[in-house]
C-alpha cells in the first residue's frame, strides 16, 4: 500500500489516538498498581479487597462504552470527525488533572470516577476515530489505514501498561509524579490532533437521543436490520470477548506455569506483551494480505488461528518459551481477524450512518466485554476450572463461533477459500479493478475460461457478485456445494431456454436490486481458445436498466511473457491468471458491442497493456 493513499496527514492521526490509547492503559494501570501496592498497605481496613477493586474497575471502565454509545454515535454522524476528535482530547487534559488530584487525596471514590470519565471520552472518540477512516481515505486504503490503527493501538497499550510500574518505583511509588506524564501525554494528544486533516461533517438528519438507554434499543434495532453489518460487528465484539478472557486468564496461567522461577515475576509481566506484539503484526499482515480491498475472507483464517492457539495452550503448561510463542500467534491471528472486520464496517456503512455504526458496534464490544468477565468468573471462581482448561474450552468455543459466522454468511467462506486460491494453487495479474464500481448494480460479462472463474473474479473485489452459472460446470459434489454457498444463480443446459430465461430473469432481478452481477454469455469454458461467441441473450438482460456494464477477460499468462516461468517456478505457482476489467459501457449497448470489448482486451494483453482499462496492473 503507497503512502499516497492513505488519507492526508495520516501520522497526525496514527499519533493522536496512539497516544489517546497509551494514556487509557497508563493511567488504569497506575490506578490499579497504587491503589494494590500503595494503598491496601497503608490503610487495609479502610481500603476494599483487591479482588473487588479489580472487579470493579473494569466494570466502570466498560459501562461508559455501553451507556453512551447512541450518544457517541449521534456526535460523530452530526458534526466534522475531526472536529469531535480535537474536543475529545482536549477533554482529556481536564480529566488527567482530575486523576492527579484523586491520587494526591488518596481518593478511592475519586479515582473510580475518573475512571469513568476516561472510558466516557474514550467512547466519544472512538466512533469518530474509526469512522473518520473511511472518510478521509480512498476506498482502496480503507484496510491498510486500520491495519496502521490497529498496530499502533495495540503496540500503544502495551508501552502504557509496560512503563508503569517502572515509572512508579523510579519515583519511590508517588502517583502524582507519575500523573504529570499522563497530563503530559494528554497535552501532546491534543496538540497532534489539531493536524488532522479536516473532514466535512455528514450532517445526519436524526434527532438526538435522551434518553440513553432507549437511544441504545434503538441502535441495536438499527444495525440488526442490516445483516451484514450486524454479523461483522458481532463477529468484532467477540474478539474484544475472547481476548478479555485471553488477558484476564494469563496471569493466573503464568503464575502457575512460573511457580518457583527465580525471575517469574518479570516473564509474568512480559506474557501479554506477546499477545500485543502479535497482534501489532497480525494487522500489517491483514493489510498486506488485504491488497486495495476489504477481505474478509480474512476472518475465518484468523478464527481459526485463534481457535488453535486456544487449544494449543491447554499444552504448554510446563514450557514458557514454548508458550510464549502460542500467545504470539494467537495475537497474529487475532489482528488477522479484527482488522478485515473493521474495515468491513467502516466501508459498507452509509456515509452519513458509519459514526452511528462503529458507535452500536461499540456498545456491543462494551456489553461482550462484560458477559466475557461474567464467562471467566464463572469458569475461574465459580467452577475452579484450571487456567489451562480455560484456554481449551474457549479454543472449543471460538471453531463453533467461526462456523456459525460462515454459515449464517457464506461470503466469508467463500472468500476465504477464493483468497487460499490466490495465494497457494494460483497467482492472478489484475488491472482495472477501479471500473468496477463499489456501489449500485453493476453487470460483469466475462470470458470463460474454467470452473473457478467464480472464485477467481470473486477474490478481486470487495463487493458480493452473484454469478450466473451453467450448471454442468459444477460436477464435484465440493465444488457444487461451493457455488451454493455462494449463491450463484444456476442454468441447466438440458431445461434448454426455459432455464436460460428463468436464470437471466433472477440475475435481472439482483440488478434491479442494486446488487452486482456477473454473467458468462459462452455459457460454457471455451474449448478452442477463448473468448468465445456469446450464447446468452444478454440484451434481454439488460433492456430498460441503467447500469454500466464491464467487460472483463480472463487469460492464462504466457510462460515466455516477462518472466512468468521463472516466477512460477521459484513460488510454486501452477497457474498465473491475468484478469482484466475493461471500460464501462452503457446498458444499452448491443452484445456485439460487448463482445468486440472483450475481444479488444485479449488483443491488448498480448501487447502487455490491457486495452481499454486505464489501470495499472497489479499482484496478489
Amino acid at each position: 500500500m503507497t503512502p499516497k493513499l492513505l488519507p492526508k496527514r495520516f501520522p497526525a492521526y496514527i499519533l493522536t489516538q496512539g497516544l489517546g490509547a497509551f494514556n487509557d492503559n497508563f493511567f488504569k494501570m497506575l490506578l490499579q498498581l497504587y491503589v494494590l501496592q500503595v494503598l491496601v498497605v497503608k490503610h487495609a481496613e479502610q481500603v476494599m479487597s483487591e479482588e473487588t477493586f479489580i472487579f470493579l474497575a473494569t466494570l466502570i471502565f466498560t459501562v461508559p462504552f455501553v451507556l453512551f454509545g447512541a450518544w457517541s454515535g449521534y456526535l460523530a454522524d452530526k458534526y466534522a470527525k475531526s472536529e469531535v476528535m480535537r474536543v475529545v482530547k482536549f477533554a482529556e487534559i481536564g480529566i488527567m488533572l482530575l486523576g492527579a488530584l484523586a491520587l494526591y487525596r488518596e481518593n478511592v471514590n475519586m479515582m473510580f470516577a475518573v475512571l469513568f470519565l476516561m472510558a466516557s471520552q474514550s467512547t466519544f472518540f472512538s466512533p469518530a476515530k474509526y469512522g473518520y477512516i473511511p472518510e478521509a481515505s480512498r476506498p482502496q486504503a480503507v484496510t491498510a489505514a486500520n491495519g496502521w490503527v490497529e498496530m499502533t493501538t495495540f503496540l500503544s497499550i502495551i508501552l502504557g501498561t509496560a512503563v508503569t510500574g517502572f515509572l512508579l518505583a523510579y519515583h519511590d511509588f508517588s502517583a502524582v509524579k507519575v500523573a504529570y506524564y499522563c497530563i503530559g501525554v494528554a497535552a501532546a494528544g491534543s496538540l497532534s490532533a489539531l493536524f488532522i486533516a479536516k473532514v466535512p461533517a455528514a450532517g445526519t438528519a436524526k434527532r438526538f437521543p435522551l434518553n440513553p438507554l432507549a437511544g441504545i434499543i434503538n441502535d441495536l434495532a438499527f444495525l440488526k436490520k442490516q445483516k451484514g453489518l450486524f454479523l461483522a460487528a458481532l463477529a468484532n465484539s467477540y474478539f474484544w470477548l475472547i481476548g478479555l478472557i485471553f488477558q484476564t486468564n494469563i496471569l493466573i496461567y503464568g503464575k502457575n506455569m512460573l511457580a518457583g522461577h527465580p525471575n517469574g515475576t518479570i516473564l509474568l509481566s512480559l506474557l501479554p506483551a506477546y499477545i500485543g506484539v502479535g497482534i501489532a503484526l497480525g494487522s500489517l499482515l491483514a493489510s498486506r494480505w488485504s491488497g486495495k480491498k476489504v477481505e474478509i475472507g480474512l476472518v475465518p483464517l484468523g478464527g481459526l488461528g485463534m481457535a488453535f492457539a486456544g487449544i494449543a495452550l491447554y499444552f504448554t503448561t510446563q514450557a514458557y518459551a514454548l508458550a510464549a510463542v502460542v500467545l504470539f500467534i494467537a495475537g497474529m491471528f487475532g489482528g488477522l481477524y479484527i482488522v478485515p472486520l473493521y474495515a468491513y464496517l467502516q466501508f459498507f456503512a452509509k456515509e452519513d450512518e458509519k459514526g452511528r455504526v462503529m458507535a452500536t458496534t461499540g456498545i456491543l464490544n462494551g456489553l461482550f466485554m462484560v458477559l466475557g468477565s461474567f464467562i471467566y468468573g464463572l469458569f475461574a471462581v465459580n467452577l475452579a476450572v484450571p487456567a489451562h482448561s480455560i484456554y481449551l474450552i474457549m479454543g472449543i468455543i471460538t471453531l463453533f463461533v467461526l462456523a456459525y459466522l460462515c454459515i449464517a454468511r457464506a461470503e466469508y467462506f467463500t472468500r476465504f477459500i477464493a483468497w487460499l486460491l490466490t495465494r497457494t494453487v494460483y497467482r492472478l495479474r489484475i488491472r482495472g479493478i477501479e471500473n468496477v464500481p463499489f456501489r449500485g448494480p453493476v453487470l460483469l460479462a466475462a470470458n470463460h475460461i474454467s470452473a473457478l472463474d467464480p472464485l477467481l473474479i470473486a477474490s478481486t473485489s470487495q463487493r458480493f457478485i452473484h454469478f450466473l452459472l451453467a450448471s454442468e460446470i459444477s460436477t464435484s459434489p465440493p465444488l457444487r456445494k461451493l457455488f451454493n454457498l455462494m449463491d450463484v444463480i444456476p442454468l441447466d443446459s438440458r431445461a434448454g431456454k426455459t432455464s436460460a430465461d428463468q436464470g437471466l430473469a433472477d440475475a435481472r432481478r439482483q440488478l434491479q436490486n442494486g446488487h452486482a452481477v456477473c454473467i458468462f454469455p459462452e455459457g460454457v469454458p471455451a474449448r478452442q481458445g477463448s473468448p468465445g461467441k456469446f450464447r446468452l441473450d444478454v440484451n434481454a438482460l439488460l433492456a430498460g436498466l441503467d447500469c454500466p456494464v464491464i467487460p472483463v477477460l480472463i487469460y492464462h499468462e504466457r510462460e515466455d511473457r516477462g518472466g512468468i516461468a521463472k516466477r512460477r517456478k521459484k513460488g510454486g505457482f501452477l497457474n498465473s491468471i491475468g484478469i482484466v476489467f475493461g471500460a464501462p459501457l452503457a446498458a444499452d449497448s448491443p452484445a456485439s458491442a460487448i463482445e468486440k470489448a472483450i475481444r479488444e482486451l485479449a488483443g491488448g494483453q498480448v501487447k502487455g497493456a490491457g486495452a481499454g482499462t486505464g489501470a495499472v496492473g497489479s499482484r496478489q
